[in-house]
């Protein structure tokens, strides 16, 4: 099996630490630095995240990406005993991707292609388009306002819960029903209406990058099965791994 994955990348950088007093300065914690982790983020983590679950599942897959030259990072800085974030800065910038290199694409090459599109700049309504109509399967993980123009041509679109509500594609609801998939958090996850439930209860201790996960685990497990129910159960499973762990992390 061959994928394509297309998306904005960036460094995720999580700094460990503790803040036991306050700056004398102002009314804010001194943050003392301890320890470091860094990861690729975005789509570079969605790659790293279908090689993960191709050894999981003992499968053969080739993945290329198209991308951007990572720029900045996304920094957390985060409390080491009871992993609360204090602060996020992010330093990260994109540019539009090329239309030719778009164009050169071979899709007959790839059995499924994957977007993992944060609506940074690097992608555009017509680049949306144009990969879904020429993709033999389209997945979308998108972070931008609903327009059927796009949405409709994808085989599946995967957002989570609060950009279902505030970026329109609750009141689009019968529109976008047939292809959409709802991440719910502890809840699950709804597609066309029904809730699919986790399997089972985890302890959470960093969800960054479990959007990235979920859009891996379920287009891999959907090109081997065409299962809906079985993709979205293993994509389950593989989200109870990833937020157990520190950082950005794959299986």
């Amino acid at each position: 099996m061959k994928i394509l994955v297309i998306g904005e990348t960036c460094r995720d950088r999580f700094v460990y630490g503790n803040a036991t007093r306050l700056c004398p300065e102002a009314p804010v914690p001194v943050f003392v630095e301890e320890n470091i982790i860094s990861a690729i983020g975005m789509a570079g983590n969605v790659k790293r995240n279908i090689l993960a679950c191709a050894d999981d599942l003992g499968k053969q897959v080739s993945v290329d990406i198209i991308t951007n030259h990572k720029s900045g990072f996304k920094t957390r800085y985060i409390d080491s005993v009871s992993n609360q974030m204090f602060l996020r800065v992010d330093s990260d910038t994109y540019h539009s991707l090329d239309t030719d290199k778009l164009l050169d694409i071979d899709f007959d090459n790839y059995d499924a292609v994957i977007v993992s599109d944060y609506n940074k700049g690097f992608l555009s309504c017509q680049d949306l388009i144009y990969i879904a109509r020429k993709a033999k399967l389209s997945f979308l993980d998108t972070k931008r306002k609903y327009k059927s123009i796009w949405a409709d041509l994808f085989d599946f679109v995967k957002i989570n819960e609060k950009e279902y509500r505030e970026n329109g594609f609750e009141e689009n609801y019968d529109l976008c029903r047939s292809n959409t998939i709802v991440t719910l958090g502890s809840k699950g996850c709804m597609f066309k209406d029904d809730i699919f439930k986790p399997e089972r209860s985890c302890q959470v201790r960093d969800v960054s990058g479990a959007g990235d996960t979920f859009i891996a685990a379920f287009a891999l497990y959907y090109l081997m099965t065409g299962e809906v129910d079985l993709s979205i159960a293993y994509a389950q499973r593989c989200c109870s791994i990833v937020i157990g762990k520190a950082g950005t992390a794959t299986i």
